[in-house]
């Protein structure tokens, strides 16, 4: 026994179609009315045709895209990589984020808002800056990709989070009476040390990322046994050192010895100004 087929709007019993797809309205008013039906159960801000992508927001997207660049590095970033990630189209992301760029520079400003400049005045000058190396090492450990995008440049550059960052830092000098020119110099020697151990910080953790992706491909390792710099006799002068100081390798540790180092340049540059205030 056949079933009678109806309008899905009114009800109304449709003539039977003798070829092509069954009618699912009786008239174009009825097809007009379901449609803005299931508009009305649609909500407002979820754009048609968004690849099933309502959930998308800008910070879903940063936040997606601060994932892949942490795990996989910065080069495996694109606006694919992260539509993947959250499991839509790639071109979903463009009605959110206009470019990669755009994206990364959101990233940049996300992470570095996960790690704020503290809301407390320093003891002194010298915790002011403890304080400042240390938060930006904790940075680049949990980020690695963001240091080619936070570097101290000669090129004038604008970021909200930089520039707080960097008025955080200098914030340690206030009250020595120091000369603009001689805060801006102490600083641009505490923030190339800083990053330039971040640097072998970044190298490392790029060189252990490689590792494992060649292991997982069954590459062999690189056998440290057959350096030359261990052959007996080749560079004693630098094995010895390497050996005494950088076995284990413990960049954390070298890192606050040189830090320490560079506080005490700047401490003696004080004096001598002077000023003695540490």
């Amino acid at each position: 026994m056949s079933v009678q087929p109806a309008c899905a709007s009114c009800g109304k019993a449709l003539e039977p179609t003798d070829r092509g797809r069954p009618r699912l309205y009786c008239s174009r008013a009825c097809q007009a009315r379901a449609y803005r039906a299931r508009r009305a159960e649609t909500p407002a801000d979820v754009p048609e045709g968004d690849d099933g992508a309502p959930h998308l927001t800008v910070e879903r997207i940063v936040r997606a895209g601060i994932v892949v660049a942490d795990a996989e590095g910065l080069d495996a970033l694109s606006m694919r990589r992260v539509a993947m990630e959250l499991g839509t189209g790639t071109m979903s992301l463009y009605r959110h984020v206009a470019s990669k760029d755009d994206l990364v520079t959101l990233m940049v400003e996300a992470a570095m808002a996960d790690v704020p400049p503290p809301d407390s005045p320093p003891r002194n000058w010298r915790h002011g800056l403890e304080r400042a190396a240390y938060r930006d090492w904790e940075l680049y450990h949990r980020h690695p990709w963001i240091l080619p995008r936070v570097m101290v440049t000669t090129r004038a550059y604008f970021s909200p989070a930089l520039a707080a960052d960097s008025e955080s830092a200098l914030s340690s000098f206030d009250g020595l009476d120091l000369e603009p020119a001689d805060a801006f110099r102490y600083m641009f020697m505490f923030a190339s040390y800083v990053q330039g151990v971040a640097l072998i910080l970044v190298s490392d953790a790029e060189a252990e990322r490689q590792s494992r992706i060649a292991a997982k491909q069954g590459a062999k390792a690189s056998d440290h046994a057959q350096n030359p710099l261990y052959e007996p006799g080749a560079y004693p002068r630098l094995a010895r050192a390497m050996r005494a100081g950088a076995d284990p390798w413990d960049l954390d540790a070298l890192f606050a010895s040189g830090l320490a180092g560079v506080l005490d340049g700047i401490a003696a540059d004080l004096t001598r100004k002077g000023i003695d205030r540490s």
